[in-house]
């Protein structure tokens, strides 16, 4: 009952308040969230922007495993990650980084990927990523991957390695000719997700939105996963088994309780929930394990 009468009361808190945020406004309140100026825009200010972003706003799948609808409009997503601090998945949180950036100037328009985590696996594009053109230079802005995702942008040289904290990135070319976004892991290049630069447009994130949320075997729907990547601290929760990389160290417990999860949630994350809902999903998702 804890969990309905939670979930109810997020309903009509919508519904009350009549959330509308102009696109200016929610740059305005954004930045200063971040502690970001706007002197110079650049790419270190991109670099803070990404890495800020990602450290204070958590990636994760808490509204889809609790079966809330996820508006992908922009005012309602601002409201969810920036003011309530609920964090999101990439369809929010990259669509946010967006606006942002093409508010400030920016030329920026969005991509469709494919994530393939490592394997041949014949997938749909349900990932979206941000393609940055700044200064003749194409760049990919992700801040919508979780854990394994960069803390900066990563510029579009095939082959060129890029060291972040203590991971390592390159983008290079597929024989099909897509490009592939990968993660160095155990001495050894891993892809991540596969991508073209063919234009895309919002509506063709709408079936991919709702493929994610509603598809029984999608990752998100079968799946509790939570992460923070605070630059040389990352913390990534995916069901029972929480993880922690803390300069170079990586550590993985199993949570033993909904006490465990909620305290996981509220101090490891930073995500303000009612102990009913910490209850609800270690049945679903841990303690049937």
């Amino acid at each position: 009952m804890g969990t309905l009468l939670w979930l109810k009361t997020e309903v009509m808190r919508k519904k009350m308040t009549g959330i509308n945020y102009s696109r200016q406004q929610i740059t305005s309140k954004y930045l200063a969230d971040l502690g970001l100026s706007l002197e110079i825009r650049d790419i270190d200010f991109l670099a803070k922007l990404q890495s800020k972003h990602i450290a204070r706003y958590s990636f994760n799948s808490l509204a889809v495993v609790l079966g809330q609808k996820i508006s992908l409009d922009l005012p309602m997503i601002f409201d969810k990650i920036v003011e309530r601090k609920r964090g999101g998945y990439c369809f929010e949180h990259n669509k946010l980084v967006f606006n942002i950036l093409e508010e400030l100037g920016f030329e920026v328009r969005l991509l469709l990927a494919k994530v393939v985590n490592g394997k041949s696996l014949d997938v749909p594009r349900t990932h979206r990523v941000n393609l940055l053109n700044f200064q003749g230079d194409k760049y990919i802005v992700d801040a919508g991957f979780g854990f394994q995702g960069p803390l900066y942008p990563i510029k579009l040289e095939v082959g060129l390695e890029h060291k972040q904290g203590d991971t390592c990135y390159r983008v290079i070319t597929h024989e099909n000719g897509d490009y592939c976004f990968q993660i160095l892991k155990d001495n050894e290049f891993l892809t991540l997700y596969t991508f073209d630069l063919r234009n895309y447009s919002e509506a063709e994130c709408l079936p991919a939105h709702f493929y994610s949320c509603n598809y029984p075997n999608a990752v998100f729907v079968q799946n509790l996963v939570v992460s923070r990547n605070c630059f040389y601290d990352v913390k990534s929760l995916r069901n029972g088994d929480f993880y922690r990389r803390y300069k170079g160290k990586a550590q993985t417990t199993k949570v033993s309780s909904s006490e465990v999860l909620h305290q996981i949630f509220s101090e490891d994350f930073k995500l303000e929930l009612d102990f009913a809902v910490a209850e609800f999903l270690y049945s679903k998702f841990i303690d049937k394990q």
